[in-house]
C-alpha cells in the first residue's frame, strides 16, 4: 500500500513537473521536483526502492515529456543508486529532516543533470563549460533551493 501511494505521488509530480516546471524555469533551467522526491523515498526505504521508482517514474518522464527515451530513466537511476550508498535505516528521521537531505539532493541532482545532459547534449554544439555551468550546477542549486521547502516543512513536522 504505500508503495502505491509513493508511485501516485510520483506520477503527480510528474504533472507538476511537466506543466509547472517550464513556468519556474528561469534562463531555461527549472528545478527537478521528481528528483527530490526520489531523494526522499532512497533516504526512507533503501537503494532498490530508490533505484526501481528512478527508473520506473525516469520511464514515465520521458514518455510524457517526448523526451529521448530512457534518458530520464538513466540518470535518474544512477542519482538514486548513488544516493543509496547513504541510507541508515537509524538515522532515516534525522537525515531527512536535516541538513544531510540538502547535501544529498545537491549530490542527486549533480549526477542527474550531468548524466542526463551528456545524453542529450551529445553531438551539439554547445561547450562543456557552458554545459557544465548552466545545465549542471545551476540546476543543482535551483532544484536544492526548491528542497529547502519540503525540508521545512518535514523539520517542523512532529513525530510521535
Amino acid at each position: 500500500m504505500q508503495y502505491l501511494i509513493y508511485s501516485g505521488l510520483g506520477v503527480l509530480l510528474i504533472i507538476i513537473q511537466v506543466l509547472v516546471g517550464r513556468f519556474l524555469s528561469i534562463a531555461g533551467v527549472s528545478p527537478d521536483f521528481l528528483l527530490i522526491f526520489l531523494v526522499w523515498v532512497t533516504m526512507r526505504e533503501g537503494q532498490l526502492v530508490g533505484e526501481i521508482g528512478g527508473f520506473t517514474l525516469g520511464l514515465v518522464l520521458d514518455i510524457v515529456s517526448s523526451s529521448i527515451l530512457g534518458a530520464q530513466a538513466l540518470s535518474k537511476t544512477a542519482a538514486c543508486f548513488s544516493i543509496g550508498y547513504f541510507f541508515n535505516r537509524e538515522r532515516v528521521e534525522q537525515n531527512i529532516r536535516n541538513w544531510p537531505f540538502l547535501l544529498l539532493t545537491l549530490l542527486a541532482s549533480v549526477i542527474n543533470n550531468f548524466l542526463y545532459y551528456f545524453l542529450i547534449t551529445r553531438g551539439s554544439a554547445i561547450t562543456f563549460g557552458d554545459f557544465a555551468f548552466r545545465y549542471g550546477a545551476v540546476g543543482a542549486l535551483y532544484t536544492v533551493f526548491i528542497a529547502i521547502f519540503p525540508l521545512l516543512y518535514w523539520s517542523r513536522k512532529r513525530t510521535y
